[in-house]
């Protein structure tokens, strides 16, 4: 799996993924994300994981990859949202998976978006409402 990190300004990151999706993947981009410096307690997140093949994750690896997030986050980034790409149920349902494992884990919040732009308003307050 492949990543890339861009920070939009201090308060925004967003971390796309491409190529076949994997718990190692995963886990390399959430070390990388939180080693860099300007990620603090605070900031908010958008994965967006519309380029990534995920149709081979499991449900145990979805719930490997939440905790994950809670080892590496934290309440470091307390908002988050997933981005799945439009039009595939499948890929909105593992999204939702995440979410509901991640909920679980005090403090946080992430939502399930079918684009960037969504994922966006919500976090910037102007659309509270996902797709």
């Amino acid at each position: 799996m492949n990543f890339e990190i861009e920070w939009v300004d201090p308060s925004l990151v967003i971390c796309r993924t491409s190529g076949v999706a994997s718990v190692e993947g995963y886990e390399a981009m959430m070390a990388a994300l939180t080693a860099q410096p300007q990620f603090q307690p605070g900031v908010d997140l958008i994965v967006d994981h519309s380029s990534a093949d995920v149709s081979a994750l499991t449900a145990a690896e979805i719930e490997q990859i939440a905790d994950l997030r809670a080892r590496f986050m934290g309440n470091m980034a307390a908002r988050a949202a997933g981005v799945v790409g439009p039009g595939s149920p499948m890929r909105y349902g593992l999204g939702r998976m995440f979410e509901a494992f991640v909920d679980v884990q005090p403090g946080t919040k992430i939502t399930v978006f079918e684009t960037v732009e969504e994922a966006m308003a919500w976090l910037r307050g102007t659309d509270g409402a996902p797709s």
